[in-house]
């Protein structure tokens, strides 16, 4: 679609906006795909999943429980803090995230902001991983926390073996140098002369 005349700058329209129907539609055919059965088994498999992790999770400096007092089994989802982590070593939760794509492995969610827990993250066991995949992951934050120990500089320049090397997190908290769209980003660029 052509720019508006009223907006010359505008890209125009880009997409139709559905709202949550994409995601409702998705859910729907999955349960219908999977029956009561398969939805009953894929979460006991996630929970399981979940409490597996766990307990490899808390063998590893610096990785506390969110809610050190709940002890009963957990669900899926459970959120961690790297906050001792960072107070012994500097090395912080983006640093980790950062670490961990250099060994091939997805990073963990840090969490929705904001965040109620210092230095959070949320990794997801899910149904879909097998044991392998969660002890590979686990491996690979014992092996940085380690790193964060030893020389946390090897985390803190991280990644080392990616295209793109590193985000600056703190643009995400300043809204001066957001850019919702590549026109902006290059208007904005154009005026700073970045």
């Amino acid at each position: 679609m052509p720019p508006r005349p009223h907006r010359p700058e505008s890209c125009g329209k880009i997409r139709e906006f559905w709202g949550n129907v994409p995601v409702v539609l998705k859910a729907y055919a999955w349960i219908r795909a999977m029956g009561a059965e398969g939805v009953a088994e894929a979460s006991d498999i996630s929970v399981l999943a979940n409490n597996y992790m766990e307990r490899g999770l808390l063998a590893i400096r610096g990785v506390t429980r969110s809610h050190p007092d709940a002890t009963s089994p957990r669900l899926e989802m459970t959120r961690y803090s790297l906050a001792q982590m960072k107070e012994e070593t500097g090395v912080d939760v983006h640093d980790v995230q950062n670490r961990m794509t250099d060994f091939g492995v997805d990073a963990m969610w840090t969490s929705h902001e904001p965040w109620l827990i210092p230095e959070p993250f949320t990794p997801e066991a899910g149904e879909m991983y097998g044991k392998e995949a969660l002890d590979t992951w686990i491996a690979v934050l014992a092996r940085i926390s380690d790193e964060a120990y030893s020389d946390p500089e090897i985390v803190k320049t991280a990644p080392h073996n990616q295209a793109v090397h590193r985000l600056d997190h703190d643009a995400m908290e300043d809204p001066a140098r957001w850019a919702m769209t590549w026109r902006a980003y290059l208007r904005k660029r154009a005026n700073t002369g970045a």
